[in-house]
């Protein structure tokens, strides 16, 4: 797991230097440098008055601070993507050890997540991706150290982690809610198989409030839905078409009403998880994006196929994540339409992925989840089979 952790980031810092000294590299030719630029511009003459604190703009406001404080390098912009990254893969050590990973389904996640092209090249430049990545991971290891360990102290956490990730994008904002909404969900069922009633007397209003509040604070915040879903999704598309691109995956959108968004939806999904299909290679660039989609579809895979026959109170944290994940990538999907760009997309919820795949590696069922057949040994406290019963 050290080595894999290790691999990882001498690649990024490799990465770093070539796209700082020798480069661009790929993936780091038109955003990186443009954050790189605003920032070293911002730096200049600091003032922080000036922030523009318009969610997804902060972060070259950020950098500059950095670029202020030591200097205006782009290779200081590439090593802190370095160092977030870090910290993102030391949280999903932490992860897997609350839910008590066996050593083998931890190397094998970690090397995924260490050596993942797509994640080694844009986690080592000046994007938004490797800070993305640090929250949604701080953000789960919150929601487990609140639900399998009764920890409020990480209630003070998490809210950090979504503000964190919120202010990153707008979709990550929207992300965050469903968040708060699902956590206090799992607290309602927490121990129980069947619905505590005191619980959901107590968590509805708070689910209700969260939702309306979160809803409005998205809409003054990110993007507004004052015309209707329809016309949002629309719109937003209709400027994707606008730019040509190779790498862009849809031809036409006609969304006329809610019926056609209900048909838009899962087509977007799945087109956003797949594409390039395999008529749509036609560069090296491409055949990366398709082997990575298929590494992809089998993690999905993995996780419905073990997710089913876990007992219901053992599966439940790691079935969250499994749909935080969903949730996350289907908001993503509704304004993605070039796999390039799904290519950076993906990366916030890789560790999500990889949680839900690998979470009962090496362990074995009853066909009615009812047991645990074989026990093994853990790398995380306490033991698999007596995770919840120890709270």
């Amino acid at each position: 797991m050290r080595f894999a952790i290790w691999t990882g980031l001498i690649l990024r810092l490799i990465i770093a230097v070539w796209n700082s000294y020798f480069g661009p590299s790929f993936g780091a030719e038109l955003d990186a440098l443009t954050y790189h630029r605003a920032a070293a511009l911002y730096s200049v003459d600091l003032d922080l008055n000036k922030f523009e604190f318009a969610i997804g703009g902060i972060y070259p406001h950020i950098l500059s601070v950095f670029y202020y404080l030591i200097t205006d390098s782009l290779f200081l912009g590439s090593l802190l993507s370095c160092i977030a990254w870090l910290l993102s893969a030391l949280l999903l050590v932490k992860i897997m050890h609350l839910l008590s990973f066996n050593k083998t389904a931890c190397i094998k996640a970690m090397l995924i997540y260490a050596l993942l092209p797509s994640s080694v090249l844009m986690t080592a430049v000046t994007l938004r991706e490797p800070y993305q990545l640090l929250f949604v991971n701080l953000a789960v290891y919150s929601i487990l150290k609140i639900y399998l360990h009764r920890s409020n102290f990480y209630w003070l956490v998490l809210f950090f982690a979504l503000i964190g990730m919120g202010i990153f994008h707008g979709a990550l904002l929207m992300f965050g809610i469903f968040i708060l909404m699902l956590v206090m969900v799992l607290l309602i069922y927490r121990n129980r198989k069947r619905l505590s009633l005191r619980k959901f007397v107590f968590f509805t209003p708070l689910i209700v409030l969260t939702l309306v509040y979160g809803l409005s604070l998205f809409t003054s915040f990110s993007y507004g839905f004052g015309d209707g879903l329809d016309k949002v999704l629309s719109s937003y598309n209709a400027a994707i078409l606008s730019t040509s691109a190779r790498a862009n995956y849809i031809s036409s959108v006609v969304i006329t009403g809610m019926g056609d968004v209900l048909l838009f939806i899962p087509i977007a999904f799945f087109q956003y998880l797949l594409e390039p299909l395999p008529w749509h290679v036609s560069s090296s660039s491409d055949v990366v994006a398709f082997l990575e989609n298929i590494l992809r579809v089998w993690l999905i895979w993995k996780a419905c196929f073990r997710l089913r026959i876990v007992p219901v109170l053992e599966r439940r944290p790691v079935l969250l994540i499994f749909i935080l994940y969903l949730i996350l990538e289907g908001i993503w999907s509704l304004g993605t339409g070039n796999w390039g760009t799904a290519m950076r997309h993906h990366l916030p919820s890789t560790g999500l992925l990889l949680v839900a795949a690998f979470a009962y590696s090496g362990r074995r069922f009853s066909r009615r989840g009812n047991s645990i057949q074989t026990p093994f040994k853990s790398v995380g406290r306490p033991p698999v089979s007596g995770y919840l019963s120890a709270q």
